[in-house]
């Protein structure tokens, strides 16, 4: 198994990112989340986590209320994230994961040669402190070269789908992998506050992010 453990996670709205990501952190002694599409103080209410650390790359301001939330001064600076991120694994020890939610964030205000400039400073940096990463994109908010161009800077990419047809269905997909996965189509179930995910893409995704 190879010893990069970064994963791009791929998905609509609705089609469950959010859950994966919370199901994935509980796995990790700590998280970093760097969030771009909302604030800190809405990020923690939804996550109901005082331990995991928060890099506040929206609000724009540096007023925090929370000793664990990082907030970018200005989140047109790119390089200011990727400072905020080695400044908390400068100062944790154990098994951490890193998330970025999401790309789709940065490219609002951002062109693509600087996000992905971006991106591969952050995998860097986050491969060289032995924590992992997952990093989302909002699937179909993007062209296709722009996603191809970040499909391209990992090593395993998974896809969440959504149908809408008399009933909600969803789906995931794992589009770009390190080792043979089959299938590598399957359904995922929501129940409650927790999504399921077929057993061997469920392996293989804890494989990855939590390979030596």
């Amino acid at each position: 198994m190879s010893r990069v453990r970064e994963m791009l996670i791929s998905g609509e709205p609705g089609a469950g990112k959010t859950l994966l990501l919370l199901k994935l952190m509980k796995e990790f002694d700590n998280v970093i989340w760097v969030t771009t599409t909302r604030t800190a103080k809405t990020l923690r209410k939804i996550l109901k986590n005082d331990d995991i650390w928060i890099i506040d790359a929206y609000a724009g301001t540096n007023v925090s209320t929370h000793p664990r939330n990082l907030v970018v001064s200005n989140p047109f600076n790119l390089n200011e994230i990727n400072m905020k991120i080695s400044q908390v694994l400068d100062q944790i020890k154990g098994e951490t994961l890193v998330i970025l939610d999401s790309i789709t964030g940065l490219l609002l205000y951002h062109d693509l040669r600087k996000v992905v400039h971006f991106v591969k400073n952050a995998l860097v940096k986050v491969k060289e402190k032995g924590a992992s990463s997952v990093f989302t994109l909002v699937k179909h908010a993007h062209d296709s070269q722009t996603k191809t161009s970040l499909y391209a800077m990992f090593s395993t990419v998974v896809e969440l789908l959504k149908k809408d047809n008399k009933e909600t269905r969803r789906f995931v997909r794992i589009v770009k992998s390190v080792e043979y996965v089959e299938p590598n189509f399957g359904e995922v179930k929501i129940v409650r506050d927790d999504i399921i995910l077929p057993g061997h893409i469920m392996d293989y995704i804890m494989r990855v992010l939590k390979s030596r």
